[in-house]
C-alpha cells in the first residue's frame, strides 16, 4: 500500500471509528438506563452495571457499522473533492477505481467484521447478557445483605442488617414477616446465608422470634353518637345556658352516658387479647428459608438470536420455536448470513455518487442529498424483506439479491455504463431557486 493509499485509508478508517464510537456510546447510554434500576435494586456494584450493559455493545455495533461506513466514505470523498485532490488525481490519469482501492479494502474489512459479529459474537454476547441478568436477579446474598437499609424482599417481608463482614457474616439482623395472617419478627445477633441442594437459607444464631396474631392489627372504631343523641345533647346544652345552671342539672340524667370507662375497658380487653395471641421463642440456631426469593431458572426461553450458528442451521425438532414458530430459525439464519453484504452496498452507494471529480460549479451537496434517500431505501428494503422471512420462504433470495444488485448498479455507474441524473424539471426548479436567492443577495 503506497503513501496515497495509506492516506486515504487512514482518513476513512479514523472517520469510521469515530462515527461508530460516538453513535454506539450515545445509544448505549440510553439503553443502559433500562438496566440501572435492576442493578441498583439488587444491590450490585457499578462494575456489575458496566459489565452487564457492555454485553449489548456488539449488537449496537452491528447495527451502526454499515451506516458508519457510508458516512466515513462520503466524508473522505467529499474532503478529497473539496481540497481538489480528486481533480488532481484525475488529471494525472488516475481513474475512480484506483482512487477507491483503499476504500474498497476498508469496506471488505468492515463487511467481514459485521459477518463475524452477526454469526458468532452477537449470539454469544446475548447469551452472556441473559445469564448475567439472571445471575443478578438470583443473587439473594447481595440483595438481602445491604447494611443499614430496610429492604423489602417481597410483599410483607422486610429485612434489615446492621453490618456485614468480608466473610459474609451479618450482624444485627431484623426480619419482619407479615406474609401470613400470623406476623413474625425475627431478631438475631448474627447470621449467614447458606446455599445447598435443599435451597437457600439464612442461618440465624442467638436470637428470638416474636409471633403475633393477625387480628392484632385490626383497629376498633370509636363509637359515634346517633343523630338523635346528638340533637338531644345540643338541646340539653342550650337549655342549660338559658336556665342559668338549674336546667343543666335537670338535663344531666338525660345526657348520653360517658364512653370513657367503656373505652378503657375495651383497651384493657384488647391488651389482654394481645398478650394471649403473642409469643416469644428464643433460639440458638434457626434456618430462615430464602428459596422463594430466588427466581426459577427452569424452562428459560432461549431465543433463536441467542443460539449458535450450528444450532440455528439444524435446530432439533423438540425446540419450542420449531414446534410453534417454524419460521423464526429461517429468519435468524439468513439475517446473520446476509449481514456482511449490506456494508458493501452502503459503501457502493456513496462511492458511485462521490468518487467522480467535480468542479466547484457542480453541486456536491446535491449528490450527497441524493444518496441519503438511496441508502434509506436499501435499509428499509432490508427490514421489509427480513420481516417476510419468517412467514414466506420465497423471500430468502431477496435478502441476498438486494445488496448484490445495489453493488452491481453502483459499479456500472462508476464504470460509466449508467449515468444517473436528476429529472430536468427538478434541475430547473433548483436553478431558479438558486438564481432568485442570488439576486436577493446581490440587491
Amino acid at each position: 500500500m503506497g503513501r496515497l493509499d495509506r492516506y486515504i485509508f487512514s482518513t476513512a478508517a479514523v472517520a469510521f471509528l469515530g462515527v461508530v464510537v460516538v453513535l454506539a456510546g450515545m445509544i448505549w447510554a440510553t439503553q443502559a438506563l433500562r438496566q440501572l434500576d435492576l442493578v441498583t435494586s439488587q444491590g450490585q456494584t457499578i462494575l456489575a452495571f458496566i459489565a452487564i450493559t457492555s454485553l449489548t455493545m456488539p449488537t449496537l455495533v452491528l447495527v451502526i457499522a454499515p451506516a458508519a461506513l457510508f458516512i466515513a466514505t462520503a466524508y473522505t470523498l467529499l474532503k478529497l473533492n473539496g481540497d481538489s485532490e480528486i481533480v488532481v488525481m484525475a488529471a494525472a490519469g488516475m481513474g475512480p477505481w484506483r482512487l477507491l482501492r483503499p476504500l474498497i479494502l476498508l469496506a471488505i474489512l468492515v463487511s467481514l467484521f459485521c459477518s463475524s459479529l452477526a454469526v458468532h459474537v452477537v449470539p454469544a454476547s446475548l447469551t452472556s447478557f441473559r445469564e448475567q441478568v439472571t445471575k443478578v436477579r438470583a443473587d439473594v446474598v447481595s440483595f438481602v445483605a445491604q447494611p443499614g437499609r430496610f429492604v423489602n424482599l417481597t410483599q410483607g417481608l422486610v429485612f434489615h442488617v446492621r453490618e456485614r463482614s468480608a466473610n459474609g457474616v451479618m450482624r444485627g439482623i431484623f426480619i419482619n414477616d407479615a406474609r401470613e395472617k400470623e406476623v413474625s419478627t425475627y431478631l438475631a445477633d448474627r447470621g449467614q446465608i447458606v446455599e445447598s441442594k435443599a435451597g437457600i437459607f439464612l442461618v440465624l444464631e442467638n436470637g428470638s422470634i416474636h409471633r403475633r396474631g393477625g387480628d392484632l392489627w385490626k383497629t376498633e372504631a370509636t363509637p359515634q353518637p346517633t343523630p338523635e343523641e346528638a340533637r338531644a345533647a345540643a338541646r340539653a346544652k342550650l337549655a342549660a345556658q338559658n336556665s342559668g345552671g338549674q336546667a343543666a342539672k335537670a338535663s344531666e340524667p338525660a345526657a348520653p352516658p360517658a364512653a370513657a370507662p367503656a373505652a378503657g375497658d375495651q383497651k384493657q380487653g384488647r391488651s389482654d387479647s394481645k398478650a394471649a395471641n403473642s409469643s416469644v421463642v428464643e433460639f440458638q440456631r434457626y434456618a430462615f428459608d430464602l428459596s422463594s426469593l430466588a427466581p426459577d431458572n427452569k424452562g428459560v426461553d432461549i431465543k433463536p438470536m441467542e443460539r449458535p450458528l450450528t444450532y440455528v442451521m439444524n435446530p432439533p425438532p423438540e425446540d419450542m420455536y420449531v414446534r410453534f414458530f417454524p419460521g423464526r430459525y429461517r429468519e435468524e439464519l439468513h439475517k446473520r448470513l446476509s449481514a456482511g453484504l449490506y456494508p458493501m452496498a452502503f459503501f457502493a452507494i456513496a462511492a458511485a455518487a462521490l468518487a467522480q471529480p467535480r468542479t466547484t460549479r457542480q453541486s456536491r451537496g446535491a449528490a450527497l442529498t441524493a444518496i441519503i434517500p438511496a441508502m434509506g431505501l436499501v435499509q428499509i428494503g432490508n427490514f421489509a424483506i427480513a420481516g417476510q422471512l419468517k412467514a414466506n420462504a420465497a423471500a430468502v433470495p431477496l435478502i441476498y439479491a438486494l445488496p448484490v444488485v445495489t453493488v452491481i448498479i453502483c459499479a456500472m455507474v462508476l464504470q460509466g455504463w449508467i449515468r444517473l441524473a436528476p429529472p430536468a424539471a427538478l434541475t430547473a426548479l433548483i436553478d431558479s431557486i438558486r438564481a432568485r436567492f442570488s439576486r436577493r443577495a446581490a440587491a
